[in-house]
């Protein structure tokens, strides 16, 4: 019995001469379309979808741009693949259904690489969003870009968000011919068209002339191009991480003759304190720097500033809350611009006094984001041997210092807010040196 006659008079059966596409072929048409299908929907759902703590927005943002990039390496191997084994002749048709075929499916090999490609761009230029870590491994930006001026990375993002999304509709609409035509084929024309990349659920096929050759090239290219990306971007500093420059570090030109002070990191911490939407939070600066320089024995007199100087740097980026939403936005322009202002400095000359023998006051100036802002610290000093334990409180308003200034400070209809008043509190444990 042929093949042809096991087949039900209500589906297709291809000629003798018409062969199917490759295994390998067949396995990455329908894993790209189901990705990209899949890609599309979730892209709308994102769109729709609150931010905010707890929202897993942030986490499918992730996702999405991880099988973003996975479609691109996909779509490298698949052209590869097609290149070195030409698709089966296709059933006779009109010349005009021919040709339209045809630009179809070379737009779509296009839309394949440059959909994913303005999305990841887009990404890694962006300053002020999420990092694209590839299913929450390594950070992975497309080369040469974080490295880029900011006001370049700021056109660069808001141009390609365009482009990506305006080829979302683009691609839907190809999609769209594409099966339009592959429905016209099986049930209209009845050709069997369908069989060939879907065999045995749309009828049988003669099979592929063989098995097809270059599999390891083109998986082999397609890994070599993400392993030669992944290696540079680990290489590189992250594009969210301050420079190190002279001005964080501790060794600074002396302006006192006061007992220096080496502080103790891992006991010691500066600690910020505020509420969203009415819930109160706190974050901490994970990597800071200080020199300290204090006569701590120096009599007590509120009126007469001590012998001393205080310079605390800290790399903005590193602000941490352990609430992803807070620690992914906090550098924004409007909030820190970590990638215009990496750094923020305390620096007191000649401005400590000593108000009794544990309380403390340090005034000096806060730059934050190339502005200078008048800062009083008071502060407790307690001196154990050759060991000082500080702790200082004050209450700094984020509006004032030029942070968050488009975020309400209260609630007004279902817009978020942040309050103003944001208590920074400041645990030092030094050694006099």
């Amino acid at each position: 019995m042929t093949a042809e006659a096991t087949q039900s008079d209500d589906i297709p059966s291809a000629t003798a001469g018409q062969q199917r596409y490759t295994a390998i072929a067949i396995a990455l048409h329908w894993a790209i379309a189901l990705l990209i299908i899949g890609m599309i929907a979730v892209g709308w759902i994102m769109e729709a979808m609150p931010g905010g703590p707890g929202s897993p927005k942030i986490a499918i943002i992730q996702i999405h741009k991880a099988v973003g990039i996975t479609i691109l390496m996909l779509t490298i191997a698949r052209i590869i693949w097609r290149v070195m084994n030409p698709p089966p002749a296709e059933p006779p048709m009109p010349k005009w259904q021919s040709l339209l075929a045809s630009s179809v499916h070379i737009l779509l090999y296009v839309l394949m690489v440059a959909m994913p490609l303005t999305g990841w761009i887009m990404a890694s230029a962006e300053i002020d969003q999420h990092d694209t870590r590839y299913f929450g491994t390594f950070e992975m930006n497309v080369p040469g870009i974080p490295g880029l001026p900011a006001e370049t990375r700021e056109g660069m993002a808001d141009g390609f968000e365009q482009v990506h999304s305006n080829l979302a509709w683009v691609i839907i609409g190809l999609l769209v011919l594409h099966v339009a035509g592959a429905v016209k084929h099986q049930f209209i024309d009845k050709d069997g068209l369908l069989a060939r990349m879907a065999p045995g659920l749309f009828g049988r096929t003669a099979g592929p002339v063989d098995d097809g050759q270059g599999g390891i090239w083109a998986f082999g290219a397609a890994a070599l191009i993400f392993a030669a990306i992944a290696g540079v971007s680990l290489s590189a500093p992250s594009a969210g991480t301050a420079p190190t420059t002279p001005a964080a570090e501790e060794s600074q030109t002396p302006v006192s003759n006061a007992p220096a002070w080496t502080v103790d990191y891992e006991k010691s911490a500066i600690l910020f304190r505020s509420g969203y939407m009415g819930q109160p939070f706190e974050g901490r600066f994970s990597k800071w720097t200080a020199q300290i320089q204090l006569d701590a024995a120096a009599p007590a007199n509120p009126d007469k500033p001590i012998d001393g100087y205080i310079r605390v740097v800290i790399p903005m980026s590193s602000a941490q809350t352990g609430e992803p939403y807070y620690d992914e936005n906090v550098g924004q322009g409007d909030w820190f611009d970590v990638a215009k202002h990496p750094e923020a400095v305390f620096e007191v000359t000649g401005g400590v006094f000593k108000d009794s023998d544990t309380q403390y006051e340090a005034t000096g100036i806060l730059k934050l984001k190339g502005v200078d802002h008048l800062v009083r610290l008071p502060f407790t000093l307690k001196i154990d041997g050759q060991t000082a334990t500080a702790h200082g409180e004050t209450t700094l308003k984020r509006l004032a210092l030029g942070v968050g200034a488009e975020t309400l400070t209260e609630a007004k209809g279902d817009a978020e807010y942040v309050q103003d008043d944001v208590l920074v509190v400041i645990d030092i444990v030094a050694t006099r040196q």
